[in-house]
């Protein structure tokens, strides 16, 4: 239905059932992959708003606008 997440990120280390359906997902499914990014820390959780928009760079930097 190609309605996986475009990016997963979290403010802190990514725990282990969200990385096994990250690996598992790029297994199953055909041309899908789900970035993680992790320890953004807790401040990136307080400076993100509805309707601010999220890029996550090929290097793996997140910009927020």
């Amino acid at each position: 239905m190609n309605r996986q997440p475009a990016c997963l990120l979290f403010s802190n280390t990514i725990d282990s059932l969200a990385a096994a359906c990250s690996i598992l997902a790029a297994v199953w499914l055909e041309d899908i992959s789900i970035p993680v990014i992790d320890c953004l820390e807790d401040e990136f959780l307080t400076y993100v708003k509805d309707g601010m928009e999220i890029t996550v760079k090929e290097d793996g930097e997140v910009c927020v606008q």
